[in-house]
């Protein structure tokens, strides 16, 4: 993010407010998730709208460029919407990130939700429009546990719930404060040279990744290092990594690698297997919010809150 924007928080969400549920990346591969989701949102005092592209089809895409610019865009303007969450990942957000309208996201401030390929689009909404964002659950896996859409909608709303902090295993001690930036490591990588490049002074880094062996893992984040991406940060958090073993190589394991790179690289603590990621058991984060990681205890936390009250 430039030093020159400030940060703002998303406005919180209020009871019985209007959420948008689309699908600027991949198409919905599961409908009755989608429902199930969708319901559950309703559950929750909330009225819906359903994006134009959820279920349309473009190969791997849901539907056109033209299309998800449109619809993502249109919730974007909407009055109505309050908030918008992202039915699944996929792939597809990078292709029309340099279409979307910054100002349009800083001036709305509505809370956006979703992982994996979205990982683009929270970075976007960071470095380019200065906008928090939430890295949570979408509405593409069944079983979700309570406790994980508990957690989503307390940061949705601003309620102390969104405070409590993820448990993992400590890989260095100490403790920090600092912003979390990150998400999935392969659209981390891949947002060098970009306009939406990671920022990752003063942060704490929030990796988690799916079906990429160690070597891959390596030579990610041997860029990430040799872009000088580990140099000043303040510690990291890893989530899940999901598949991530090699049958070819099976004495190495992603999570030795991770401690091989960045140990050297970071000053201060690294904790491991945190509950966020490609997993049914996803704790949503606020990406670009303050919180602290510490390595002593093993724990993650946000430290204020992800949305600002402001009606």
């Amino acid at each position: 993010m430039s030093d020159a924007v400030q940060l703002l928080l998303p406005r919180a969400v209020r009871h019985g407010a209007t959420v948008a549920v689309c699908a600027p990346a991949g198409p919905v591969i599961n409908v009755e998730t989608l429902d199930a989701g969708i319901a559950w949102l309703e559950s929750n005092d909330f009225n819906v709208v359903r994006g134009h592209c959820l279920v349309e089809r473009k190969g791997y895409l849901a539907g056109s460029d033209d299309a998800r610019v449109a619809d993502l865009m249109a919730h974007v303007s909407n009055p109505d919407v309050e908030a918008i969450i992202v039915a699944r990942g996929g792939y597809g957000v990078s292709r029309i990130l340099s279409r979307l309208d910054a100002s349009a996201f800083r001036e709305a401030r509505k809370p956006i939700v979703g992982y994996s390929d979205l990982t683009s689009l929270l970075l976007y909404l960071r470095e380019c429009a200065g906008l928090a964002s939430i890295h949570g659950p979408m509405f593409e896996r069944d079983g979700v546990p309570d406790h994980a859409r508990a957690r989503l909608m307390a940061m949705l709303r601003g309620e102390p719930l969104a405070l409590e902090p993820l448990k993992g295993t400590s890989l260095a001690m100490g403790s920090c404060q600092g912003p979390l930036v990150g998400g999935s490591l392969v659209l981390t990588a891949a947002s060098l040279g970009t306009p939406w490049e990671i920022d990752t002074r003063g942060a704490i880094l929030f990796l988690e990744e799916v079906c990429e062996e160690p070597y891959a893992i390596d030579r990610l984040l041997v860029q990430l290092r040799e872009a000088g991406k580990l140099r000043e940060l303040r510690g990291v958090a890893i989530g899940q990594l999901v598949q991530c073993e090699s049958e070819r190589y099976p004495d190495v394991s992603a999570l030795d690698v991770i401690q091989e790179i960045l140990a050297p690289e970071v000053g201060g603590p690294i904790v491991c297997d945190l509950p966020f990621g490609h997993v049914v058991d996803h704790w949503a984060l606020g990406v670009g919010v303050m919180a602290e990681l510490d390595g002593n205890q093993g724990t993650l936390r946000h430290v204020a809150s992800v949305v600002k009250e402001e009606r």
